[in-house]
């Protein structure tokens, strides 16, 4: 398995998902787990276990609306390095050990 990369893309969060009649009603927003679980599954489809996978240090910077966002996944000897973004901002980061 390849221990460095760098892999860009985009994650959808369905508008649609029933979550955001309840976070929160009338002004919905992505949970901070939909936004990990996304990064989690786009390593689990790199072939990374999930059961291998550790979360170090998430921070959400601003809250987002269900839509569609691009993302960055930097992998090194050092860790995973996760980003998100919105209009070029960073809205959350994080590291992933495996």
């Amino acid at each position: 398995m390849d221990l460095t990369f760098n892999v860009q893309g985009v994650f959808t969060f369905d508008p649609e998902d029933p979550i955001y009649r309840d976070h929160f009603p009338g002004h919905p927003v992505v949970p901070g787990s939909f936004i990990v679980w996304a990064f989690a599954r786009a390593l689990e489809k790199r072939g990374h276990a999930p059961e291998n996978i550790r979360l170090d240090q998430f921070r959400f910077k601003r809250f987002i609306s269900p839509g569609s966002y691009p993302y960055r996944i930097a992998a090194s000897d050092s860790g995973i390095k996760c980003t998100l973004f919105h209009n070029d901002q960073t809205v959350a980061t994080g590291t992933i050990r495996t």
